[in-house]
């Protein structure tokens, strides 16, 4: 995707919310991030309670053939607090640290990143932690469920951050990815983020698989 469509996919985002951008939304609620299937092009509708007031939001995630291994990008708006909204965007990182020797076993991936959202103040996050998930094929029906756990180390800075300006948020995602055509062009996928980062999400990504390695 070049740099003129981002602009454009930003643009049609920011005009379907419609307000300044003043409130807050926690950039990696949830973070989406699967040992199986975190690449292509998806969008995801987003509910999160992870900050005050936090509301409805849109997510886009990106991870193409042409950045670099274990890379993908996320980014989108939401609505925060005094029905107001916030721009937020990140960088995803992950790598394998154990691939299954058989079909149905356990994959984990270390993963971390950086995220920012800027609304009624702004929060700078620095996620960590591990990601693992398995994966079933039957005929054209592939699933593959995941957990991640780790921790997102959160600094808020402007006149309208909370008083606690540095805080450690515990971080549990469970998800699960969803295909129903044998070559996964299209991928369902469903998550819920739970502790610091309470969030729930639906999405559909075009040519998931294998983030590429």
């Amino acid at each position: 995707m070049r740099p003129a469509s981002f602009a454009v996919l930003f643009a049609v985002l920011l005009g379907l919310t419609g307000h300044e951008l003043l409130a807050q939304v926690a950039p990696d609620a949830p973070r989406l991030i699967s040992p199986r299937g975190s690449g292509g092009l998806g969008v995801h509708w987003v509910r999160s309670d992870a900050l005050p007031g936090a509301g409805p939001a849109v997510l886009v995630t990106w991870a193409t053939p042409g950045l670099p291994d274990g890379v993908r990008f996320r980014g989108g708006v939401g609505q925060g607090a005094a029905t107001t909204n916030a721009f937020f965007g990140g960088l995803d990182l992950q790598a394998p640290l154990r691939r299954a020797p058989a079909a149905g076993g356990v994959d984990v991936d270390w993963q971390s990143g950086f995220g920012v959202s800027i609304g009624e103040y702004t929060l700078l996050t620095l996620p960590v932690g591990l990601t693992g998930g398995v994966s079933w094929t039957s005929g054209s029906l592939w699933l593959a469920p995941y957990v991640t756990g780790g921790v997102a180390a959160d600094m808020r800075l402007g006149g309208g951050a909370p008083a606690r300006e540095f805080v450690v948020a515990t971080v549990i995602d469970v998800g699960l990815d969803l295909s129903l055509d044998e070559d996964r062009e299209f991928v369902l996928r469903l998550a819920a983020g739970l502790g610091d980062r309470r969030a729930v999400s639906f999405g559909l990504a075009y040519r998931m698989g294998r983030l590429a390695r």
